[in-house]
């Protein structure tokens, strides 16, 4: 090469990185727009900006922080816009596939979209990148969606090893022996993080979620009232769940009943109402009887999950007709009630069933302890608590 070609080669390459210098004064005064824009809110105007950014010097830093607003541009839209943030985020590492910030972010949004999948594959080259907390913990959080519970634990053992007097990884620890069932150890480390940091209330909340699966109602009970002076959401949370979770009750009969069922051993039949004094009548009487929650109504009004009998004798001497021989005139109770409305707004259940007089008109019934059972479910679909499923006279709920 000649002197004067050398020259004219020099001449090329000032000019060239004269050019791209002055092409990346306009993308950054461009991106500055964009973000002044983006600050504002108004992100449908800001996304046009951020690419005439990006297009302006398409192979600079300008153009990977641009890329990194115009993907949240896309997520900030009242309809956000996942695809083209997705696809904006892997231009964005087609430049730069170093940058364990941008993997993130797509992880972040995969996640949000319940592909955990991709959201994994995303959190692992981060991890591989910069091996930090953050990108670990988020690993972490995505193995245990997919069920893959060991690795899940490495990764939050990981970030404990490296944050010690932090309760993020305990807290991830918790979650991961919770969704495997082991309640003990799930505690355990939901406590360490709130040793570590007593107003961690996310671990206060995720306890309590294991306590009421235990079926230790009142501890989870506790929590709620820990947390709803400081965090009132988690513990509306929690508390709903605690509803969701407990068994129904009985609770009470209404004194509106037709079935006069304080009366004791012996009681004519005839006394019970009119039309009952002829030999062979019979007249439909109705219980109504409180639930302690939403009950699933179809579940209360399929009277198959009723019965109605003489109570059995406990050992206290509150066996029908008081444990003495029940006599041949005594009058026959219907296993099952005829119907069963359910009255959502009080939370009651009207129980219809028929008595019948004998035909020699001197039947006898004790309807002190005459029972009534219940074996359906609430609304949540909860079976019945065994303790108080059903409703006698004499004893009130059993």
């Amino acid at each position: 090469m000649g002197v004067l070609d050398a020259l004219d080669a020099s001449g090329l390459f000032v000019s060239s990185a004269g050019q791209n210098a002055q092409l990346e004064s306009f993308a950054q005064r461009g991106l500055t727009k964009a973000l002044e824009l983006f600050t504002e809110k108004r992100y449908a105007e800001a996304i046009p900006v951020f690419k005439r950014a990006i297009g302006t010097s398409p192979r600079s830093d300008t153009a990977l922080n641009a890329y990194d607003y115009l993907a949240k541009s896309y997520l900030s839209l009242d309809e956000k816009d996942i695809a083209s943030a997705i696809k904006t985020l892997q231009q964005s590492l087609r430049l730069a596939p170093e940058r364990a910030a941008t993997h993130y972010a797509l992880g972040n949004i995969h996640y949000e979209e319940a592909d955990y999948e991709a959201a994994q594959a995303a959190y692992a080259q981060a991890v591989k990148l910069d091996p930090g907390t953050t990108h670990r913990y988020a690993l972490g959080q995505t193995l245990m969606e997919l069920g893959r519970y060991d690795e899940a634990e490495r990764q939050f053992l990981k970030v404990r090893e490296q944050s010690p007097r932090k309760p993020d990884a305990d807290f991830g620890l918790g979650q991961v022996y919770a969704r495997q069932g082991l309640a003990s150890e799930a505690i355990s480390a939901f406590q360490r993080a709130i040793d570590v940091k007593r107003d961690f209330w996310f671990s206060y909340e995720e306890m309590g979620y294991v306590l009421v699966d235990q079926g230790e109602f009142d501890q989870a009970r506790e929590l709620v009232a820990t947390l709803e002076p400081k965090a009132p959401e988690l513990a509306a949370t929690l508390s709903r769940y605690i509803s969701q979770k407990t068994p129904p009750e009985m609770v009470a009969v209404y004194s509106t009943s037709t079935f006069l069922y304080t009366l004791g051993p012996r009681t004519q039949v005839a006394a019970l109402g009119d039309y009952l004094t002829d030999p062979g009548s019979q007249r439909t009487f109705s219980m109504v009887l409180q639930f302690s929650k939403s009950m699933d109504a179809q579940s209360v009004e399929n009277v198959l999950n009723w019965s109605i009998s003489r109570s059995l004798d406990t050992g206290k001497a509150d066996g029908y007709n008081f444990n003495l021989p029940v006599p041949a005139t005594e009058a026959a109770l219907p296993a099952n009630p005829s119907s069963v409305e359910y009255d959502a707004e009080t939370g009651t259940a009207t129980v219809f069933f028929a008595i019948r007089q004998n035909d020699s008109g001197d039947a006898t019934l004790d309807p002190y302890h005459v029972k009534f059972k219940f074996r359906g479910q609430d609304a949540d679909g909860q079976a019945m608590n065994g303790r108080a499923d059903e409703y006698t006279g004499f004893s009130g709920i059993a």
